[in-house]
């Protein structure tokens, strides 16, 4: 996937929960991809002005944090079981 697909993929996201999220989205879970996603989300909140917080804490912790509801979005390496969904 290409820097403008994701961008234009987290601007659409954006424009459709703006109203939810005003100042900007949390997110937590896997270690590995946050190099990109800190790249990523720096060039969006630049073209933006919409401010992405990641915590790098390991995919279980993201999928913790999402399932209870602490974070917008949850990031892991391997698919949730229908349980965690």
């Amino acid at each position: 996937m290409t820097f403008r697909s994701i961008a234009l993929a987290l601007g659409a996201a954006a424009l459709v929960a703006a109203p939810a999220i005003a100042q900007g989205l949390t997110g937590a879970g896997a270690t590995f991809p946050n190099p990109i996603y800190t790249k990523w989300f720096d060039a969006y909140n630049k073209a933006t002005g919409i401010q992405i917080n990641y915590q790098s804490i390991g995919s279980g912790g993201g999928i913790r944090q999402f399932t209870q509801g602490t974070v917008d979005f949850g990031a892991t390496d391997g698919p949730m079981s229908p349980a965690q969904m």
